[in-house]
Formats: C-alpha cells, structure tokens, sequence
C-alpha cells in the first residue's frame, strides 16, 4: 500500500512542476511578447519622427528647438499624431527625449524596452541632419 501511496505523491509532483513550469514559461513568453511589441512600435514611431522633422525642416529651413519640439499645437502640422506613444517602465523612464545640436542638426533618442532589429535595448539615437529624399 505504501509503494502504491508513494507513486501517486510522485506522479502528483511530477506534475504539479511541470504545471508550473508551463505557467512561467507563458507568463514569460507573453511578458517578452508585449516587450518586442512595445520596441516595434517605439522604433517606428522614431523613424516617423524623424520623417516630420525633416518635414519641418523644408518648411522653417532649420529643425525645431526643444520647446517648440514639445508643443503639440506647433508639431501637429508634421504629425498625424502627437506626441508618440510612451511606453514608461524601469528601464526607459520615456521613450523619447529630442535636442536640437544646431539650426541644422538634431538627435532623436529613444529606448526599446527588448532589442529589436538593429537596435538594442536601451537608449539608441536618431542624428538628424537635412535630409530631402525621406
């Protein structure tokens, strides 16, 4: 009885770990999902911001300053949507951060939460530059 006993609380066990290691490696996989999701759209919404930049920089012939970066109703006519999405977490604190170098230059910083294609995780950069084939 105790050899039958002994099996059931092994095969209980044995499956309550692999039920557990199924739930964490879904809950990980979706948690790293919805990372590379968040980078995707980070980083396309980077290199959109940079295209209105250089829309901005045809019309004004210089690039904005922080300020006027910053203000909706100035960058509404480069964006269809303004500001971009922010997606806030330990690691990135925002996912943007302009500065304007010159009258002709510019960076575009912005943080992935997970790698994604040719960027890392982290903080990468935009330097901008008059670009008019964008």
């Amino acid at each position: 009885m105790d050899n039958i006993l002994t099996k059931k609380i092994w095969l209980f066990l044995t499956v309550l770990l692999a039920a557990v290691i199924l739930f964490f490696s879904l809950f990980f996989g979706i948690k790293s999902g919805k990372l590379l999701a968040q980078s995707a759209i980070i980083s396309g919404n980077a290199v959109s911001l940079n295209k209105g930049l250089q829309f901005f920089y045809k019309d004004q012939n210089r690039f904005p300053t922080a300020v006027e970066f910053s203000n909706n109703n100035i960058m509404l006519d480069y964006f269809s949507i303004f500001p971009a999405a922010d997606f806030a977490s330990e690691s990135c604190p925002n996912s943007f951060a302009y500065k304007r170098n010159s009258l002709q230059e510019f960076q575009l910083n912005f943080c992935l939460p997970k790698a994604f294609q040719n960027y890392s995780a982290g903080w990468n950069s935009i330097q901008g530059s008059p670009d008019f084939e964008s």
